[in-house]
């Protein structure tokens, strides 16, 4: 059972991220989606650029039709993308030529290597950045 300190960190992140509280909660539980923070013992619950990235595209993969458990995946692995190379323009996930899937961290959008590959799904990070900023700018705006 979560605390609810769990679920109203989880809640809020959701909310700006745009994902269904409930439907993550689910693929949590299932153990699909290892990079929530919080997840690790002792670890805290804060959520930071990053989670909120890999959160958001969770969303989008459902959005896309993905099953939770495999949303989940390709957003954990977009986190650890993100966490390896902070400095990325974008992010895809991308069909291999032997039918596999990748993620593909991007720093210079001049030349995307995931452009190589003509099956993806492409992630903008300053598209996202913004996207994310707006729910938390509309909350600081309104009257308490």
């Amino acid at each position: 059972m979560t605390s609810a300190r769990f679920d109203l960190a989880i809640a809020e992140a959701c909310r700006i991220a745009q994902v269904p509280f409930e439907e993550l909660v689910s693929t949590v539980m299932a153990g699909g989606y290892p990079c929530l923070p919080g997840v690790a013992p002792g670890s805290p619950r804060r959520f930071d650029e990053t989670d909120l990235f890999a959160l958001y595209i969770y969303g989008r993969l459902l959005a896309f039709g993905f099953g939770g458990l495999r949303a989940g995946e390709y957003a954990c692995r977009a986190h650890a993308g993100l966490r390896a190379e902070p400095r990325a323009q974008s992010i895809s996930i991308a069909l291999t030529s032997d039918g596999g899937k990748r993620v593909v961290i991007e720093q210079d959008l001049q030349r995307p290597a995931a452009a190589m590959l003509s099956e993806r799904i492409h992630f903008d990070i300053a598209a996202i950045r913004h996207q994310l900023q707006q729910p938390a700018d509309r909350s600081a705006a309104e009257p308490a």
